[in-house]
């Protein structure tokens, strides 16, 4: 895959690169260059590990923190604006 850069110096990631690393506008990278070679990093949050109950993915409890069902609607509404 071919990408340009443009007179101010940015390059867009094509969508399905962003879609397949979960990259959304204002997801942070690491930039470093080894030799001739440009590599981009995503810098992730440390996060909870999806675990596995009766077949089905489910978050990792995090102790002290409770989610509503109205945090969930919250964040689907948010979703589809």
């Amino acid at each position: 895959m071919t990408v340009s850069i443009d007179r101010a110096g940015r390059v867009v990631i094509p969508k399905d690169i962003r879609d397949r690393l979960s990259l959304a506008a204002d997801a942070e990278l690491d930039i470093d260059l080894d030799g001739d070679t440009i590599r981009l990093v995503p810098v992730r949050q440390a996060g909870r590990r999806a675990i596995d109950i009766d077949g089905l993915p489910v978050l990792e409890r995090v102790d002290g923190h409770t989610t509503t069902d109205a945090d969930v609607q919250r964040w689907r509404d948010a979703d589809q604006r």
